[in-house]
């Protein structure tokens, strides 16, 4: 009896750490958090080419209002035939400089009011920092950090104070080629107090 009383005490400490880790990894799983974006304005920038492209495509094909600004009106056009000859929707482009940010503020008000707002412009020089020319650190930090910067500045007082109190996002996206970079933007973000987090897109 005290035999089996020993083994039975042994199987529920054995076993109640295994139950435990399997409820907890159940329960704090993370999950894909999708944001509905179906008749909402939508707000790319950086977004006449690769991730920023395709990102604008496929707000678009889910029912966004979209538009993507970019610094290249040329790149801009191919990027708007693109889009339409993919998914046959047209999606409204804007040239300005995010290093401007009279500019910006032009674009973002002739644009009207934003649901969601995507910062994905981004510049990277693909070399150690010794070889890098001042001109191009400054100019990255111009593009990814004031850039950045001078959008939600941009952008944030309408998003905050629109009168149909829907819920609007801001997102910040880089490739893997611009990451130490773009962590920089955040951790400038956190330091002024002005970050504000949201879950991802589903692309």
């Amino acid at each position: 009896m005290a035999d089996a009383d020993l083994l039975f005490l042994a199987l529920c400490v054995f076993l109640l750490p295994v139950f435990l880790l399997i409820f907890l990894k159940l329960i704090v799983r993370p999950r894909l958090v999708k944001i509905p974006i179906k008749s909402c304005h939508v707000f790319i920038t950086g977004g006449s080419s690769g991730i920023d492209l395709a990102s604008a495509r496929q707000a678009a094909a889910e029912g966004a209002r979209v538009n993507i600004l970019a610094r290249n009106l040329e790149k801009l056009e191919e990027a708007k035939t693109s889009i339409r000859l993919s998914i046959g929707i047209d999606v409204a482009i804007v040239s300005a400089d995010v290093c401007d940010f009279e500019a910006v503020e032009e674009a973002v008000e002739s644009a009207g009011p934003i649901d969601v707002l995507i910062c994905n412009q981004r510049v990277f020089a693909a070399c150690e920092l010794e070889n890098q020319e001042i001109k191009e650190i400054k100019g990255m930090i111009d593009v990814n950090l004031i850039g950045t910067f001078n959008l939600v500045k941009a952008a944030l007082h309408g998003m905050k104070n629109r009168s149909d109190r829907k819920s609007v996002s801001i997102a910040f996206m880089s490739s893997q080629s611009g990451q130490v970079l773009y962590v920089c933007v955040l951790q400038a973000f956190r330091l002024s107090g002005r970050l504000v987090r949201v879950p991802e897109l589903k692309l």
